[in-house]
């Protein structure tokens, strides 16, 4: 019996690992010129082939993930069902998309937790490495079919995802999230690794991405004592800056001279300030589904976190996902500060309903905050 079972042992943990290595790969792979991307042909059916590793008892934080999963499902059906009335090219994929970056973030958890630390760090070093291959291929892609007229916009479409700051927002997460393992001493990418990320940071020419590096790294590079009431100065500054320039936005102001893409972020708000009494109250608190609000903006993407969330999420669906980030911060502490200071930076200028990285990476950071509480 005792042979037999230890060859099954060492089996699980093999197919555990290989699943959390490529729940890890697709939370950045992608190919989206192709008319189906590859990473759904390669993540759909590895969330199914993931459930094989249920235990008789959940997570905490997996069966988190699976509530937040299960009320985002209801409360998506319920808004997209209403607002299909309004617009019959409703659009239904992005929403599929969103809830299934919220099971990556679960089946993270549940294939994670069954792997050892040392082998969890050499999944970490080959995803890194694989990662910068990757995202120089992507970055050499850019160059090739940009149009050369000497504008930096020349360089932000993209072969492998929707443009070059969608790049940066995954660039950007690996990043904190490489700082998060240096910090808390489980793996240091080292600096070569770190500088290359870096540089092609750099190159997706995003500044909103940059910006928010800046500003978590010094969030990091904080002692710990000062991490919490720095964290609460920062969302203090940030809503009022943002309420200050969104106000004199809309008050006749034009921010067109500074950056034109800068501007047109304004806009978009303008847009949702000015129809947002024209929506049903049912999907004001459902919202409409993600990637709808282009009905209201002339087919233009919301790119706006709180548009996102205020239009799409809906009212309900914004306190979920409020709870969802605060269960985090109870569960992980304050270094998923790493995550949410770039979430909240970038996503003024960019959000996505196709987050896998978010989730995924909340998850590692889960997984090893929980093996250190259990090493003490």
């Amino acid at each position: 019996m005792m042979y037999k079972k230890h060859p099954e042992s060492k089996m699980k943990g093999f197919s555990s690992s290989l699943c959390f290595l490529l729940i890890l790969f697709c939370s950045f792979f992608s190919v989206n010129s192709l008319p189906v991307n590859p990473v759904y042909c390669l993540g759909f059916p590895l969330i199914l082939f993931s459930f094989l590793f249920f235990k008789s008892t959940i997570d905490k934080f997996q069966l988190g993930f699976y509530c937040y999963f299960l009320i985002s499902c209801m409360f998506f059906a319920i808004g997209s069902y209403y607002f299909s009335n309004i617009d019959s090219k409703i659009n239904y994929l992005s929403t599929i998309l969103y809830l299934y970056c919220i099971l990556m973030g679960a089946q993270t958890v549940a294939t994670g937790v069954n792997i050892g630390i040392n082998r969890r760090v050499y999944i970490y070093k080959f995803i890194f490495n694989l990662l910068i291959i990757f995202m120089i291929l992507e970055f050499f892609l850019r160059v090739v079919n940009s149009s050369h007229t000497g504008s930096f916009y020349d360089y932000k479409w993209s072969l492998l995802y929707f443009d070059s700051n969608f790049v940066s927002f995954i660039i950007l997460f690996f990043l904190m999230f490489a700082v998060f393992l240096k910090e808390k001493n489980i793996f240091n990418i080292g600096k070569m690794r770190f500088s290359f990320l870096f540089v092609l940071l750099i190159l997706t020419f995003s500044r909103a991405s940059l910006v928010s590096f800046i500003v978590t790294y010094l969030f990091v590079k904080s002692g710990n004592k000062y991490k919490t009431p720095i964290f609460i100065l920062f969302l203090i500054g940030y809503f009022y800056i943002a309420s200050e320039l969104i106000g004199k936005y809309t008050s006749g102001v034009s921010y067109v001279d500074v950056d034109g893409s800068f501007n047109s972020k304004f806009y978009l708000i303008s847009v949702a300030i000015d129809n947002y009494n024209s929506i049903p109250v049912i999907n004001k608190l459902f919202g409409i589904g993600l990637n709808n609000f282009l009905y209201y903006s002339d087919g233009i993407f919301a790119h706006n976190i709180f548009i996102t969330l205020l239009y799409e999420f809906g009212v309900l669906g914004t306190i979920m996902f409020i709870f969802f980030l605060c269960y985090s911060y109870y569960k992980i502490g304050k270094d998923v500060a790493y995550i949410y200071i770039p979430l909240l930076v970038a996503g003024f200028s960019l959000f996505s309903a196709y987050v896998p990285f978010l989730f995924v990476l909340i998850a590692c950071m889960y997984i090893e905050t929980r093996y250190l509480k259990q090493r003490v």
